[in-house]
C-alpha cells in the first residue's frame, strides 16, 4: 500500500498565524505547508503572493488536491469529498479534479485511492495515530472526563465536569506521563518533538495544557481536540477556518496566487518574493531540528526578509528559548495573548518582526 503523508487534517488554529501576521495586498506569504489548512486559511487574508513550501512532496500533492476540490466543487460537496461528511463517490469526485492536478500530484493520488475513498482530512499518518490513542484511553478506562466535558454547553459545567470527575483526571495524568515517555511517543506519534522538551517531563506539560485549557475554555471550541478524541472534526462544530463557508469562499478566491514549491526552509531564501514585506507561517519546524538550528533558521529568514515582516512560528513539547538574532524583534507580550486565545491547546506560540539595523520597524 502507498505510504500515507505524516499530516491530513490540520492541528492547529489557523486564526493565530492570521492575527499575528495581518497579511495584506502589498505582502508575500511563505508557509509550511503540512496538511495544507493553515496555507487556505491565511491564503484567505488576501497577501499579494502565496508560497506554501515543504519537503514532504506529499504534503503538497495533499495542499494541491484540496486546493483543487475548493476551486471546482461547491461548498457541501467539497465537505463531503474532503470527509466532513458520508459519501460514496469520492472516487468519481476526484476523477472530475484528476485533470486539474501536476502529473506528479495525480500519480501520488493515483496510487492512493484508498486514502481518497476514507476522505484525505483523515489521509495521514499522525491524525490515525492521535486516533487509536484516544480509543485505546476510552477502551482502557483511564480517561473518561472528556466525553461530558465535550457534552458540556457552557464553562461552568464544564468545570463543573472536571471536579465530579477529579479522580478520573488525575488518572488520566498518570496515563499521559507514561505514554508520552519521549522514546514511546515519538515511535508512535512520528513526531521527534517528543524525543526533548524543555519541561522535561512531556507527557505531564501536555496534560497539564489539556487540563489548563479545559479550565479557560470549551473544549467543544477545539477542533483539535474532537480530532483526536473522536478521530473526526465535528461537522456541525469547530472547524479550521478553511472549512467554514467563509473561510472556504475567502481562499478560493486568491487560490490563483498559491504557488507550491518543494524545498527545506533554510534553501526558500533565493525564491522569496522581492521587496514586499513577507509574512512567515513556520509552524512548529522546531519539532524537527535543535535549539540552535532553528536559531540559525530564523536568522537565515530574517536575512532574506526586508524590514517590516512579520514571523510566526510554534513550539510542540519544547519552547526553545528566544536567542538574540539580528534584526529580529520578539514579540512575547503578543505571543502571549495569541497563546491564550489559540484553540490548538497544546502549542506554545512564538513572534517577531524584522526591523532596520537600528531597529526601525519594530511598531506594529
Amino acid at each position: 500500500m502507498a505510504r500515507r503523508a505524516l499530516y491530513g487534517a490540520c492541528n492547529e488554529d489557523s486564526r493565530t498565524e492570521r492575527s499575528a501576521l495581518a497579511p495584506g495586498p502589498g505582502d508575500a506569504v511563505v508557509c509550511v505547508a503540512a496538511g495544507g489548512g493553515r496555507a487556505l486559511s491565511l491564503l484567505g487574508a488576501g497577501p499579494g503572493r502565496f508560497l506554501a513550501v515543504d519537503r514532504s512532496e506529499s504534503q503538497l500533492h495533499a495542499l494541491e488536491l484540496k486546493a483543487a476540490a475548493l476551486d471546482a466543487l461547491p461548498y457541501t460537496r467539497l465537505r463531503s469529498f474532503l470527509g466532513l461528511e458520508p459519501d460514496g463517490e469520492r472516487e468519481a469526485t476526484y476523477a472530475s479534479l484528476r485533470p486539474s492536478l501536476s502529473p506528479r500530484a495525480r500519480r501520488h493520488w493515483d496510487r492512493r485511492r484508498a486514502l481518497l475513498r476514507e476522505g484525505v482530512l483523515y489521509a495521514g499518518r499522525l491524525e490515525r495515530a492521535l486516533a487509536r490513542w484516544a480509543s485505546l484511553l476510552r477502551r482502557a478506562g483511564a480517561m473518561r472526563w472528556p466525553d461530558e466535558a465535550f457534552a458540556a454547553r457552557t464553562l461552568a459545567e464544564q468545570r463543573a465536569v472536571l471536579v465530579r470527575r477529579a479522580d478520573d483526571v488525575v488518572r488520566a495524568g498518570r496515563f499521559w506521563r507514561a505514554f508520552f515517555h519521549p522514546a514511546l511517543a515519538a515511535v508512535a506519534l512520528r513526531d521527534p518533538s517528543f524525543r526533548r522538551s524543555t519541561e522535561g517531563r512531556v507527557g505531564a506539560y501536555l496534560y497539564g495544557r489539556l487540563v489548563d485549557f479545559a479550565q479557560r475554555r470549551l473544549v467543544r471550541e477545539s477542533a483539535l481536540l474532537h480530532l483526536i478524541w473522536f478521530g473526526r472534526y465535528d461537522p456541525h462544530g469547530a472547524l479550521p477556518l478553511w472549512l467554514t463557508p467563509a473561510g472556504a469562499e475567502r481562499a478560493r478566491k486568491h487560490l490563483a496566487r498559491l504557488e507550491l514549491r518543494c524545498a527545506a526552509l533554510e534553501r526558500i531564501g533565493p525564491h522569496v518574493p522581492k521587496g514586499a514585506p513577507v509574512c512567515w507561517s513556520l509552524s512548529d519546524v522546531s519539532a524537527w531540528m535543535s535549539a540552535a538550528r532553528f536559531s540559525a533558521l530564523l536568522a537565515a529568514l530574517v536575512d532574506a526578509s526586508p524590514p517590516g515582516s512579520r514571523l510566526c512560528w510554534r513550539h510542540l513539547a519544547a519552547r526553545w528559548p528566544e536567542r538574540p538574532i539580528a534584526r529580529l524583534a520578539y514579540d512575547p507580550s503578543l505571543a502571549r495573548t495569541l497563546e491564550a486565545r489559540d484553540a490548538s491547546v497544546f502549542y506554545a506560540i512564538g513572534c517577531g518582526r524584522v526591523v532596520d539595523c537600528d531597529g526601525a520597524g519594530a511598531a506594529s
